[in-house]
This record gives C-alpha cells, sequence and structure tokens, in this order.
C-alpha cells in the first residue's frame, strides 16, 4: 500500500473544513482564518495533512478557546483560499 500523499483540490479542502466545521460547531472560515497558516493550507491541498490529523488539530484548538494560530491576525490573505489559500 502506498502512503505517498494524493493532492485535492481546493473544492475538497473547503469541503472538509464545512464538514469538521459541522461536527463541531465551529464555522469553517474560522478554522481557514484562525487555526490554519498559509503553509498548513498548502499542506492540505499537498495532501500532507490527513482529514483525521486536521480534525483533531480543529478540536485541540476549540479546547485551547480558538487563539489566532494563524500567523497573522487577518491571514496572509484575508482567508482567501485560491490554489494556495483556502476561503470557505
Amino acid at each position: 500500500m502506498d502512503n505517498c500523499p494524493t493532492p485535492r483540490s481546493v473544492e475538497h479542502c473547503k469541503d472538509l473544513l464545512r464538514t469538521i466545521g459541522k461536527m463541531l460547531c465551529v464555522k469553517a472560515e474560522l478554522i481557514s482564518t484562525k487555526l490554519l497558516s498559509s503553509e498548513d493550507k498548502q499542506d492540505m491541498l499537498d495532501g500532507v495533512i490527513t482529514d483525521e490529523a486536521l480534525f483533531f488539530a480543529v478540536k485541540g484548538w476549540m479546547e485551547a478557546g480558538m487563539p489566532d494560530y494563524s500567523g497573522s491576525s487577518v491571514n496572509d490573505a484575508g482567508g482567501v483560499i485560491s490554489e494556495t489559500h483556502l476561503k470557505v
């Protein structure tokens, strides 16, 4: 079995953030703008971050009081996700 990361589309990443947000009762946009750095978002697109790892990261972030871990107050592109940024 191959353990190589499988790249994801922007839409897949957005859907994943929405799904996790619904599961944990938090807006996907908050996950995108407060938790995920530009590098994290690129790692999502590259398939480096698993769905399960992202779920537990969001859960831990929420338990910590949802501080801004994104690396900037409004993220590099205002929370916008394109090929390198995920906005939901």
